[in-house]
């Protein structure tokens, strides 16, 4: 129960971080927040204190919006394409996505320098794709396979401080909080 999540928001009541019941606590504790949000039935008891257990804390002295730099990774490129395949265009779980370059590296050079990005391992010739749509594209170029990309790729310029599931925020109660700087996705699942 120590463990649990816990949405922190800044003095604005901004999302910034999810730390756990423990920190949240001690923060609690050391009088730097307090617990907007509470689970009434559990409880943490010491021998002179009992608190209930926190769900939604606030900081009393943080004002700021931390910024996040949008940082180059697989994961990024996936929510960048919002979880859909640039291929066939569906949407899928992680668990069904990989990320593929448009250029393989093995036909980089084969390319004209005009008609591709600076670099193979870049925000513009890598997306999201499903594995059944990469398994298909294999080492191919795109009019060798005949797929087309349902958008360009590009650096995104912002991406959300907090990307979430809607059933974590559901499920401890933080779908009210979640507004500016968070980004709610959908759990999806597939039963294959």
């Amino acid at each position: 129960m120590l463990n649990a999540p816990v949405l922190t928001l800044n003095s604005g009541m901004v999302p910034i971080h999810i730390c756990n019941v423990k920190e949240a606590v001690i923060l609690q504790v050391l009088n730097k927040a307090e617990a907007i949000k509470v689970d009434e039935k559990y409880t943490i008891r010491s021998q002179f204190l009992s608190i209930p257990l926190p769900r939604v804390i606030m900081l009393f002295n943080f004002h700021k919006i931390p910024k996040k730099r949008v940082v180059y990774s697989r994961l990024n490129i996936i929510y960048r394409d919002d979880m859909r395949c640039q291929y066939c265009g569906n949407r899928f779980g992680m668990d069904k996505l990989t990320v593929d370059h448009v250029i393989p590296l093995s036909k980089w050079v084969m390319v004209p320098p005009e008609k591709r990005p600076e670099n193979p391992n870049s925000w513009g010739n890598q997306v999201c794709a499903c594995k059944t749509c990469n398994a298909r594209k294999g080492n191919k170029l795109l009019s060798e396979c005949g797929f087309t990309l349902v958008k360009k790729p590009v650096e995104p310029k912002y991406m959300p401080y907090l990307i979430i599931t809607r059933d974590k925020a559901d499920k401890y109660g933080w779908l009210e909080f979640l507004n500016y700087n968070v980004r709610i996705i959908e759990a999806i699942t597939t039963d294959e």
